[in-house]
């Protein structure tokens, strides 16, 4: 049975949009300066996907200001005061009503409060973005399956997940831009383990090694330059890509697109014939 399309759970201007009665989903940039926007609440359920942009969020997880690619779970009820520092951002929003959510959700201990969901969940949610644009009868299905396996990510995350302080330790390590790519050893040294136990420990809780963690970072940072209008063949250069290839290749089997796909999908084509025909010359 249909029913009314549902409402958007977040302002913006849509690119693009899509809604059925049980979810609504859209491609925004923000239009309401930051000055603007006050602490506010969602009776419904949505994820934000960020793809550029710098935005302040109070989820868990997040930093004071986030300026790369991150999936954002906001359950039903969530307070927040969330915004972009300015207009130039670019991100999808999927919302779902309170029953549409439950039904999903009815066995799986969800967050009381916004939470930032983790680099795996990121990757699964990026299909959101063809779906958008390729929408079909068969979308909402697809869409509710997505959300489905991201909850099933969600309980992955809940039953791997420790109370100590050691991952976060070498979390912290690995996201330092300003040092050298470290060894296992130089992992385990940090925090006082056995190579081996560290290996397998960061196996068990983050679902990838570390230079799978270093990698799939480097991968969300090369999309959050594409979606800006950065050239393919500079992003590869200026994060470590062998080149253009490795880079294609890579971005492939992450986001399931190539590059240029996911920028004409981000920009709009519009906007990708403006920047070929004025590019910036930096990124």
């Amino acid at each position: 049975m249909r029913g009314r399309p549902l409402e958007l759970g977040v302002k913006g201007h849509a690119i693009r949009q899509q809604a059925t009665a049980r979810i609504a989903l859209a491609q925004l940039r923000p239009t309401i300066p930051e000055h603007d926007i006050h602490r506010h609440q969602h009776d419904d359920m949505h994820f934000v996907l960020l793809l550029a942009g710098q935005y302040a969020s109070d989820a868990r997880g997040m930093p004071a200001v986030c300026a790369e690619p991150a999936l954002i779970l906001n359950p039903p009820g969530t307070e927040h005061r969330d915004r972009f520092k300015s207009r130039d951002g670019l991100f999808v929003s999927l919302t779902m009503p309170f029953d549409a959510w439950a039904e999903l959700a009815c066995d799986i201990q969800v967050p009381d409060g916004p939470l930032r969901m983790d680099r795996r969940a990121l990757s699964r949610a990026m299909r959101l973005l063809p779906e958008l644009w390729q929408w079909d009868t068969a979308s909402p299905l697809a869409v509710e399956s997505i959300v489905a396996e991201l909850l099933a990510d969600r309980r992955i995350e809940q039953a791997s997940a420790r109370p100590d302080a050691i991952l976060d330790r070498v979390i912290e390590r690995l996201e330092d831009d300003r040092a050298h790519v470290p060894s296992i050893r130089e992992l385990a040294a940090l925090v006082g383990l056995h190579p081996v136990y560290l290996a397998r420990m960061f196996r068990r809780r983050f679902g990838q090694s570390p230079s799978e963690w270093i990698r799939r970072r480097r991968l969300h940072r090369a999309l959050s330059a594409v979606a800006r209008g950065c050239a393919v063949a500079d992003t590869a250069a200026a994060l470590g890509f062998v080149d253009q290839s490795h880079l294609h290749r890579c971005f492939v089997a992450e986001f399931g697109m190539t590059p240029g796909a996911f920028r004409r999908l981000a920009l709009g084509r519009c906007e990708v014939a403006r920047i070929q025909e004025h590019p910036s010359g930096r990124c």
